[in-house]
């Protein structure tokens, strides 16, 4: 489509900001939008078109971009901006997405993008305010938690309305696996992006707008959000998710079989984790749960997913917030820790010194595996007996990670050059896709563990993973977790569905996340076209996700040299079958998954290495792309 053709929507502009010279400037969304809609994919092809392959993550001509989706700000659920960036780990494409409020405050201050290149001399912020921008001192910030950073910011603005992105002592110290939080709970985890903030000197972003976006179409717009509600609320995730915070009662019930798919025990030494521990962490009455006080929601949320605990006994008493997911238990299983008030508190401190949750997890995990094998003592931890199951040990080492103090400076550097600092074989064990850590299962949920292999920006699982059987997959889709054949397919859809819900900003909790429950392609459409008065199909927003998703893989080409090997599991879960359980014996055979990544490359038209076909751009109209990938040396002709 044609500029011309959008007709409401957009803020309208894409504001830039460069901290070596000052500069504040902005462009049109328009001339963007016409191509990419919005959100992620805006912001891939601004990394694509503006960034050099040889630079590096921590130079200041690297951008650091926050692009709120085209229905951000609008339509049920649309709360999502996505975060862009080179990615700290592996070099290629490096991105995070987050919900609350400041990506509908950034569009209603008039802004659908925000660009920051170079780095400040010292510590700054941006002020955003409608048509004000200004770059400020954040000295009086430095050294603060992210918590402290945005009531600090409320203070000095005077508006408790202002909405805040911050680094906490974990970017400032350019700590790999940093985030960016916002609301003090939503955190833009992974690709360490909050690593790269810190390395520009950015502390907060705070923003405070009071302009409006408009419909193109009023009632078409009306009758797209009165289905997409009916949807949500008819979805069978939506009330178990208000209810039990967990995306329903599987998570809770501790002999529920997703159990046994999703959780993977002591730094992936078995894919089963007992059923007492599970009890003691998850029950109802005496676990988790009971510390939930109430369920709340990101901007114009209908279902509501995050848990607001509070601890009011024992030696963590008195601690508060926003914040118990799926990953943290996912992260206690890797460490063996039951106890639900020592995770309650860690995951906790993770937000508030701005560390993403998933990479002090599996630092963490490294370390007290280290500590088995007798590579790390007591006289390296300043005293923590990292023993499996040790939680209070956890609380004080991600303290350590977070301020890069004693064997915390190490976990800091992530698991490759941890691993080759340490030595002792401890790479092994250093649990990793493309650099980056994980916590993920690959053993039995065969199609998770390709979405977390094969993933453009490490080994995150949004990318596209899939886990069990009946309710996941499109709508009406059956398959089995363990199985090999069925996977490709149903993966890439997943893959693409959440570009199109990052491109428009649409949670995953409404959407497609684990199958169609909700909200669906479809849907997308008919919102978008009610808001910017396009004629937009399915078919057409389904290819949008596939040129997407190609403009990672040609950023990945141009400036990684990672293959077919950096799509592989990591060598534990090839080598070693899941230990005891009902899966036990499950392993990822090097042959049965050659097969699948086969099949998955040629559904997505790669070659047998990985690479992008010219054909298969040209079929996407990114002759442009295909052509610098072949300078390169990276195309596949």
């Amino acid at each position: 489509m044609r500029a011309d053709d959008i007709k409401g929507g957009l803020a309208g502009r894409i504001l830039r900001v460069d901290l070596s010279t000052g500069e504040i400037r902005s462009d049109a969304t328009a001339p963007y939008a016409s191509q990419w809609i919005g959100g992620r994919a805006i912001n891939s092809r601004i990394l694509l078109d503006e960034m050099r392959p040889e630079t590096r993550w921590s130079d200041p001509e690297n951008l650091l971009i926050f692009g709120a989706g085209a229905l951000t700000g609008i339509a049920p659920g649309g709360s999502r901006t996505s975060v862009d960036t080179k990615n700290v780990f592996s070099g290629g494409k490096g991105s995070a997405n987050v919900g609350g409020h400041f990506g509908p405050e950034l569009r209603y201050a008039g802004y659908d993008h925000l660009v920051v290149s170079g780095r400040a001399d010292a510590p700054v912020y941006l002020w955003i305010s409608n048509d004000r921008v200004e770059i400020r001192d954040a000295r009086f910030l430095w050294g603060k938690t992210t918590y402290e950073t945005e009531a600090l910011l409320h203070d000095a603005l005077g508006d408790d309305m202002v909405r805040v992105a911050c680094i906490g002592p974990a970017g400032e110290r350019q700590v790999l696996g940093s985030l960016i939080l916002v609301d003090r709970a939503k955190a833009a985890g992974g690709s360490g992006v909050g690593c790269v903030m810190g390395s520009k000197n950015l502390k907060a972003v705070a923003v405070r707008g009071t302009g409006r976006l408009g419909i193109a179409r009023p009632d078409a717009f009306t009758d797209a959000m009165a289905t997409a509600m009916r949807k949500v609320k008819e979805s069978p995730t939506t009330v178990p998710m208000q209810e039990k915070t967990l995306s329903g009662v599987a998570y809770v019930d501790p002999h529920n079989p997703s159990w046994d798919l999703l959780f993977v025990a002591r730094n992936g030494q078995d894919d089963y984790w007992e059923i007492e521990k599970r009890k003691q962490l998850m029950n109802p009455a005496t676990g988790a749960p009971r510390f939930r006080r109430k369920v709340l929601a990101c901007f114009n949320c209908p279902a509501g997913c995050m848990p607001f605990s509070e601890i009011d006994e024992g030696a963590y008493k008195g601690v508060s917030g926003e914040g118990f997911w799926v990953n943290t238990i996912m992260s206690a299983t890797m460490l063996d820790i039951a106890d639900p008030e020592a995770m309650i508190t860690a995951w906790l401190l993770m937000n508030e010194l701005g560390l993403d949750g998933d990479f002090a997890a599996g630092m963490s995990a490294w370390a007290y595996e280290c500590f088995e094998k007798g590579l790390l003592t007591e006289k390296d931890t300043d005293g923590l007996a990292l023993r499996w199951g040790n939680g209070d040990a956890l609380v004080g080492l991600v303290r350590k990670i977070a301020y890069r103090e004693g064997v915390g400076d190490l976990l800091a550097r992530g698991p490759v050059e941890a691993a080759r600092q340490l030595g002792g074989g401890s790479d092994y064990f250093a649990i990793n896709v493309k650099g980056q850590p994980s916590i993920e299962p690959f053993r039995i949920p065969k199609g998770w563990g390709l979405g977390v292999a094969t993933s453009p920006v490490a080994g995150r699982h949004l990318r596209g993973s899939l886990l069990g059987s009946g309710r996941f997959g499109p709508r009406g889709s059956v398959f089995e977790p363990q199985t090999y054949e069925d996977k490709p397919g149903y993966v890439f859809w997943q893959a693409l569905t959440k570009e199109i819900e990052d491109i428009t900003g649409i949670c995953i909790y409404v959407g497609t996340w684990s199958g169609a429950h909700a909200l669906e392609v479809s849907d997308y459409a008919a919102l978008l076209n009610g808001v910017m008065g396009t004629d937009v199909s399915e078919a057409e927003l389904m290819r949008l996700g596939k040129r997407s998703r190609a403009l990672e893989k040609t950023f990945n080409g141009l400036h990684t040299d990672m293959g077919r090997e950096d799509d592989l599991p990591p060598r534990r879960y090839r080598e070693e079958p899941v230990k005891s359980g009902p899966y036990k014996g499950e392993r990822c055979e090097p042959e049965k998954w050659g097969r699948m990544l086969d099949a998955f490359y040629e559904i997505q038209g790669l070659d047998s290495e990985g690479r992008l076909r010219r054909a298969t751009l040209d079929a996407l109209d990114m002759a442009d792309e295909a052509e610098k990938l072949a300078e390169a040396g990276k195309l596949a002709e």
